[in-house]
């Protein structure tokens, strides 16, 4: 709901503030006193595009500001999460303050709740807050687009649409899972065939951790066992084997050492190590014996160590740094291949789940189809009557129904295929005639300003909703008309108003005095300076300005005295209103004002 409006600078607008409430707010004034200017700087916080010359002459900037309160709707549900995508802070109570400012440079900045924002975060909750119907706006009515949906809140089609959407989503990705899983069954198959060979050459290789480094080891002994064996034998002669070796010249000396230490005790240490160094080269040419004894020449083994240290290489620059590497790959290689290999019935799974949607989403979209078929006709029947009602007598609103185009998402309705989407399989669209005897022609080629506002209000009364745009607002919507269809316009205005915030701008005095709430526009003259002024309007004031919509520039007794009673009726049918109004709420659940 707009609760506030401040507006500074803006075109012949020096300075306002205006507050409005729920029900029908009317706003009235002399001609070209600046009505659609208020509504143009609204159109301003709602995303419009802002221009230089919008800023009044010898100001800086002009500054817009709007106070809405975010319903509990669907709508506005989608705004509050919108805003806090975007960061913007939204209090306990809903409020939102848009704020605008205009420079002379042309520039402009945005601001939500205070907060710098962007044109695409306004865009995407506007069409939540406020919907204005006038002469130069852009209509929601002339966007085909939005005619199934409209449909659907008249028919109370709308949960059966959302759980349509989720299944036909489902149905989607069970399609795109199936295609994905034919697509890459050539794929699945090189796999199958590359992790077959790598696991069949890893499980024959039974590696062991180490083996490598084992082999590594020991093939320069197999390459050199001649010389080893030779290299071994010679030292080991030298030490003990020949004569005069080692071992046998360590003797002697240790025999002059014991004459030594006979003839000098205290050198008996060096007898203790010579006996120990003698000890040392036994132990040595032992080890060397054996070792050189141990070596024989295997030419087979070489042979084949050598082929598998080149095995071993070749699987370890392929599938890891050592064994240990190359033995997980292997586990994880037939980890996959059994994944793969249990794919066979995988696709019979998903062409058979894929199936099961298809079928549930055709059922549906058939019955909500036929649904839509049978409220069209009733939407239309509806119109007709609030058409004449507004004094368009004769004209025709036309919902067009079709299938749409069979290009994607394919469903089979009737045995026949079509296109499916979120929405279900329905093309509608509005056809309008306002003349009798003129066929009925889509509504962007055909309605003017004033039948276009005429036709929201009477599909607005048609729908009388609560959970659509809590805001809605009529510029000039009784251009054209006046006597009793203006009452009957009047009382339109006041059904919308029960389940919607309204306000309209209006000349007749039969939809002004209807009001919760009266504002009357008026141009004034400061210090040689025009301003646009608004102020609300009662009791006295409020009967003179009634008075004058109906006079004109004279106003005589009769005129004043006609518009008090007037505006007594008025309130006598809007108090009679109020109870049902609140026993509808209660049973509707709409959203309460």
């Amino acid at each position: 709901m707009l609760r506030l409006m401040r507006i500074s600078d803006f075109a012949i607008i020096d300075s306002l503030e205006v507050a409005f409430g729920p029900g029908l707010n009317v706003l009235t004034g002399e001609t070209g006193a600046g009505k659609s200017i208020i509504f143009e700087a609204l159109n301003l916080t709602l995303g419009g595009r802002g221009s230089a010359d919008l800023v009044r002459s010898g100001a800086r900037d002009a500054v817009v500001e709007s106070l809405f309160e975010l319903p509990a709707t669907p709508g506005g549900k989608r705004a509050r999460a919108a805003l806090e995508e975007a960061g913007i802070e939204v209090p306990p109570n809903g409020e939102l303050i848009v704020r605008r400012r205009i420079s002379t440079g042309g520039r402009s900045r945005l601001y939500l709740n205070g907060a710098l924002a962007t044109a695409a975060t306004l865009s995407s909750i506007a069409g939540s807050l406020v919907n204005i119907h006038g002469q130069h706006a852009q209509q929601t009515l002339l966007k085909p687009s939005t005619h199934l949906g409209l449909l659907d809140d008249f028919a109370g089609l709308t949960g059966e649409r959302g759980a349509l959407g989720h299944l036909a989503s489902e149905l989607r990705e069970a399609e795109e899972a199936l295609e994905t899983h034919r697509t890459g069954a050539r794929e699945r198959a090189q796999r199958s065939d590359l992790l077959r060979f790598q696991v069949e050459e890893l499980e024959r290789a039974a590696l062991s951790p180490g083996e490598l480094e084992s082999i590594e080891d020991e093939l320069p002994r197999l390459r050199n066992a001649d010389r080893l064996g030779a290299l071994g034998q010679g030292v080991y002669e030298a030490l003990y084997g020949d004569e005069g070796s080692i071992i046998e010249d360590l003797g002697e000396s240790i025999r002059n050492l014991e004459r030594l230490v006979e003839l000098d005790p205290s050198q008996a240490p060096l007898l203790e190590q010579a006996a120990s160094a003698l000890a040392e080269v036994e132990s040595l040419a032992d080890s060397l014996r054996d070792y050189f004894g141990s070596i024989e020449l295997d030419p087979e083994r070489l042979e084949a160590l050598e082929v598998r240290r080149s095995l071993l290489r070749e699987l370890l620059r392929k599938y890891g740094n050592d064994e240990a590497e190359c033995l997980a790959y292997l586990g994880r290689a037939q980890s996959e291949l059994a994944a793969i290999s249990d794919e066979t019935g995988t696709e019979a799974r998903l062409d058979e789940a894929a199936s099961r949607l298809r079928e549930e989403v055709s059922r549906r979209a058939l019955d909500l189809s036929r649904k839509r078929q049978k409220a069209s006709g009733e939407l239309d029947r509806g119109m007709s009557e609030a058409l004449a009602e507004l004094g368009l007598p004769g004209a025709v609103l036309e919902t067009k129904m079709g299938r749409l185009p069979a290009t994607g998402g394919l469903v089979v309705i009737e045995g026949e295929s079509v296109a499916l989407r979120s929405d279900g399989i329905d093309a509608c669209e509005f056809h309008f005639s306002p003349n009798p005897g003129e066929p009925p022609r889509p509504l962007a080629r055909i309605a003017s300003g004033g039948e276009l506002s005429r036709l929201m209000l009477a599909l607005e009364s048609v729908l009388r909703r609560g959970d659509m745009i809590p805001t809605l607002i009529f510029d000039e919507v009784d251009a054209g008309i006046g006597g009793g269809v203006a009452e009957v316009v009047g009382r339109k205005l006041q059904e919308v108003s029960e389940n919607h915030q309204v306000l309209v701008i209006t000349h007749l005095p039969q939809v002004a005095c209807l009001g919760d709430r009266h504002f009357r526009i008026e141009k004034r003259t400061n210090a040689g300076r025009t301003a646009t002024a608004i102020e609300p309007i009662e009791g006295g004031a409020r009967i003179e300005e009634i008075a004058r919509m109906g006079a004109g520039l004279e106003v005589t007794a009769a005129a004043i005295r006609h518009a008090g009673e007037l505006l007594e009726a008025g309130k006598r049918r809007g108090s009679a209103k109020k109870p049902s109004r609140r026993a509808a709420g209660k049973a509707e659940k709409t959203t309460p004002r």
